[in-house]
């Protein structure tokens, strides 16, 4: 698995409401990296997941790439 930090605020119409306890991002939240795509302006993105400690989602979210700093 990969994860990352994220580094900027994500919209609101890119939280995904069907997952997650409710939490909204953070910067600074750790989020594990999940499918990559490219929005329909052309820049690249991917979905992510910030996880509670017990493994459970805390909230999921299309996020641009130049949002998220992938750590090592």
């Amino acid at each position: 698995m990969k994860w990352a930090r994220l580094i900027a605020l994500v919209p609101p119409e890119r939280i995904h409401d069907s997952c997650g306890d409710g939490s909204s991002p953070t910067i600074g939240d750790i989020v594990q990296l999940d499918q990559g795509f490219t929005f329909p302006d052309g820049r690249p993105g991917g979905m992510v997941y910030c996880l509670a400690k017990d493994g459970a989602v805390k909230w999921g979210a299309d996020v641009y790439d130049s949002e998220i700093e992938v750590l090592t």
